[in-house]
């Protein structure tokens, strides 16, 4: 352990929880608070402080009139099993964090972490937490087992509820798929404080809603199972759509800042490397965006990706306010619009992207259908959007939308012989292994 915490500059002595009664103690105060924009109802106040005293771990916020229901993916902070390397492992990457953070975050980032005092050399309490949060956004939190469905993830959000783990990476490990502690609260609990950013969250989980409720009126008209199923099928290919949207932005959204790129995504700022990677490296593509304009926004919302490495495009936003520009129906809009057209993967550059740096990953946007009929794709993104976009060509776009118009360039035409080629493969199967992407 001391070569670890020497590593990092970490006292080895600090990384040594409170206890009990301390912890209790500094939740009581935080609780009294009425300097703050969103003051704890006295009673509810009573009610949350006696289950923390007790001993009660923490599972999902009750400090507001809201609730949400996570079902079996329901979870809780049993704060005193945390291990001491645990502790550590949370102090290595709070210690990695702050030195790439401090350089490459937006300065609306760095302020919201100091107003939750994001670091430490132990991981927090979320009782202590989920109080803070609230008094400052009126977001609580609400801890999950695991990656949870799409549709559940945006339910949170829409009664403004941040799903978190409780477990915490192993010691030193920079990235992973699935998101920890280090994830969830060293990076995004600072983006709550950012308006425009929880607007953009609160918003998806709007959206949902909107889906849903149009999915469930249908399934009351649905006269058989085979309707059913298509129903639900087209609401959650909506969703998915809407996810990729707020994947580009409040996960892995960056924005220019006194003419130079900065990070506020969280998924890009709970990962050192990938915090360096996605501002400072020649390797991934960056796009410069409006998200007020509706090419921009399909554009997003037409572009895959894949959760297992960093990404290989980011989209960089001229400015903050512009999220604002997001509704939730423009979310709709946007994603019944991109169901119907063919998608890129994240490698693409298309015509008319305004293109800050060509990665060494990228692509024009038919490379990726020659790639499949080579054999020579590269990963299951490209895989999956030249099949999708194939299968769309095969059985006929929508014909009232012109695809020439719908970007601010011409797509490239696609040859005849890849078009026949395919119809032939896929009718016989090849392709039916086709990979899906995951859900938060």
């Amino acid at each position: 352990m001391a070569m670890i915490c020497a590593r990092h500059g970490i006292d080895l002595q600090s990384v040594q929880p409170m206890d009990f009664d301390l912890r209790n103690q500094e939740l009581a105060l935080c609780l009294a608070r009425q300097d703050v924009p969103y003051p704890i109802d006295r009673e509810k106040a009573s009610a949350y402080f006696e289950a923390a005293k007790a001993g009660l771990p923490f599972d999902v916020g009750t400090l507001s009139d809201e609730a949400v229901d996570l079902g079996s993916f329901r979870n809780a902070q049993h704060y005193n099993r945390y291990t001491r390397e645990e502790h550590l492992s949370w102090a290595c990457l709070i210690a990695e964090q702050q030195k790439t953070k401090h350089r490459y975050a937006c300065q609306e980032y760095l302020d919201g972490e100091s107003i939750f005092e994001i670091g430490g050399s132990v991981i927090p309490d979320f009782y202590l937490l989920n109080a803070r949060i609230y008094q400052q956004t009126s977001w609580q939190l609400a801890t999950v087992s695991m990656i949870i469905p799409a549709e559940l993830f945006f339910t949170c959000h829409s009664r403004r509820f941040f799903p978190v783990t409780t477990f915490m990476r192993a010691i030193e490990q920079d990235y992973l798929q699935e998101p920890d502690i280090g994830h969830d609260v060293a990076g995004h609990v600072a983006t709550f404080t950012i308006p425009a950013v929880a607007h953009v969250m609160r918003n998806h989980g709007v959206a949902r809603n909107l889906i849903y409720e149009e999915r469930d009126r249908r399934l009351e008209r649905a006269t058989s199972e085979e309707a059913r199923q298509c129903i639900q099928k087209r609401a959650d290919e909506l969703l998915l759509y809407a996810e990729r949207i707020y994947w580009f932005t409040v996960e892995f959204g960056l924005v220019m800042q006194q003419g130079q790129v900065r990070a506020f995504g969280a998924g890009i700022l709970s990962s050192p490397g990938e915090t360096v990677f996605s501002v400072n490296s020649p390797k991934p593509t960056r796009l410069l965006i409006d998200p007020s304009l509706d090419t921009d926004l399909l554009r997003l919302a037409t572009t895959d990706y894949l959760i297992s490495e960093f990404q290989k495009t980011y989209f960089v936003m001229e400015r903050f306010d512009l999220l604002e520009t997001i509704t939730p129906e423009r979310i709709v809009a946007t994603a019944n619009l991109a169901s119907k057209l063919p998608h890129f993967s994240w490698r693409d550059i298309a015509p008319g992207d305004r293109v800050l740096n060509v990665g060494e990953s990228a692509i024009s946007t038919n490379e990726k259908y020659l790639r499949l009929m080579s054999n020579q794709l590269c990963d299951d993104c490209l895989t999956r959007a030249s099949i999708r976009n194939l299968r769309l060509i095969v059985h006929g776009l929508d014909p009232s939308i012109d695809l020439q118009t719908t970007w601010r360039g011409p797509i490239a035409a696609i040859p005849e012989g890849l078009i026949a080629w395919f119809r032939d493969e896929d009718a016989s199967h090849r392709f039916l292994q086709a990979t899906k992407p995951l859900s938060f």
